[in-house]
């Protein structure tokens, strides 16, 4: 058997809109009719080969075009052009419940899903009760599909997967819902089946998870491939695609070479664009000795360094850091007036760096970093100069099963205790 299992060479797809049923009715009887039909492209000139036994991921914001390529990978779609071939037998959990009957019970559906992914009867006999433990949704086997939870679903649904051992295993977003067991239950058997040869082809927005399961990742952009390799790299792209144009300087003295750029940016988490001059240039995250990091334990001191431009007409200047969980809720806010430097001045057009030095007393999971510009007006009000993207993810990092954390909870506060 050949060592690539998928290759996926410029595929295309496109979608037709019809302003109205006579532009359909007229297309799907002469399909060079065109008036009325509008053209969405989902994908263009997307190409990949991935390896036998490799874990890959697909990331992009909604509407990329991940889903569509999947399903194209999984024979669900046509592609308008390009070509895929994939080299063994393919599964695909792609939305939950597809496949399942909502009539039928847990048993027949486990029963036909086996029969219609090319087992015999006796096959799928043998491998059920395996099946059913592993789903762990106990005498509801037995009971419609349709009276079933979603998290019951999921279950359902990948403990299938075991029961028919694809070669390749296509997963799309389906493990976001459950429990957190079931999950961590999930992942440990997908590590067992990629020791055992298994290609596996995973999107969810989850970075932490895409980070943790993949060693490579193909980043879409409005359907247009951005970048396929390591997975470190697809996700500080992944993190720091801007939603708006950055804000320029007023100012038409300043010139930044590419050079000059490229150096400022080197190993940034954020950085701006070269072809754009913006207040804020690049961001770093580093550790006490220096050293570039993307992760820390729990009440590890780390540095985070803002290189921003400053110009003759700033007054004075604020600089602010947010820091997010993975669920949107802002864990702090500070800024430089705060931690007792009342203004930056910038006495001429130069390059600075102001450092956040931070004892990240937060609980163990993935964090997302903003840095704002700000000239005060007030006091705890400012006028926006310049912000970078939400970046990231940056990772706390503790096993809480080998030693005692220094707190439970969100995070740790300023605490002392004494006997009286």
């Amino acid at each position: 058997m050949t060592d690539i299992a998928i290759t996926v060479n410029d595929v295309n797809k496109c979608f037709h809109v019809f302003e109205n049923q006579r532009s359909k009715l007229l297309n799907t009887i002469w399909p060079k009719y065109k008036p009325g039909i509008k053209e969405i492209w989902a994908l263009k000139g997307v190409g990949l080969e991935i390896q036998r036994g490799e874990a890959v991921a697909i990331i992009g914001r909604n509407g990329s075009g991940k889903s569509t390529l999947l399903e194209i990978l999984t024979g669900t779609l046509t592609a308008t052009s390009g070509e895929v071939k994939v080299n063994g037998r393919i599964s695909a959990l792609l939305e939950l419940g597809s496949g399942f009957n909502p009539e039928y019970t847990g048993r027949d559906n486990v029963i036909l899903n086996g029969l219609l992914l090319g087992l015999t009867r006796k096959e799928v006999l043998n491998r059920f009760e395996e099946v059913v433990a592993f789903a762990e949704i106990g005498e509801a086997i037995d009971r419609p599909v349709k009276t079933y939870s979603s998290g019951m679903m999921m279950r359902l649904a990948f403990s299938v997967q075991i029961l028919i051992q694809p070669d390749i295993l296509v997963i799309d977003e389906a493990l976001g819902v459950g429990d957190f067991f079931f999950q961590q239950k999930c992942f440990a058997r997908l590590r067992k089946m990629r020791t055992e040869g298994l290609t596996l082809l995973f999107v969810s927005h989850d970075m932490g998870t895409v980070r943790d399961v993949c060693q490579r990742a193909l980043y879409l952009q409005s359907g247009i491939p951005v970048f396929f390799g390591d997975t470190s790299t697809a996700i500080r792209l992944y993190m720091n695609q801007t939603q708006s144009s950055p804000r320029k300087i007023s100012t038409d003295t300043l010139i930044t070479t590419p050079q000059f750029f490229e150096q400022l940016t080197s190993d940034a988490i954020w950085s701006g664009r070269s072809e754009t001059v913006s207040r804020l240039v690049a961001v770093h995250i580093r550790d006490m000795n220096g050293h570039i990091i993307d992760h820390a334990k729990i009440g590890e001191t780390v540095l985070i360094q803002a290189c921003y431009l400053t110009t003759p007409e700033d007054e004075s200047l604020t600089i602010s850091l947010a820091i997010k969980n993975r669920y949107d809720q802002t864990v702090i806010s500070i800024n430089s007036k705060q931690l007792g430097i009342d203004s930056i001045v910038g006495l001429n057009e130069c390059h600075s760096v102001f450092e956040f030095e931070v004892d990240f007393m937060l609980e163990a999971g993935f964090y997302s970093l903003k840095i704002n510009i700000s000239s005060p007006l007030a006091s705890n009000r400012g006028q926006l100069i310049d912000t970078t993207d939400w970046f990231g993810p940056f990772q706390i990092q503790w096993d809480y099963e080998a030693q005692p954390a220094p707190f439970l909870g969100m995070f740790g506060l300023p605490t002392k205790g004494r006997l009286k």
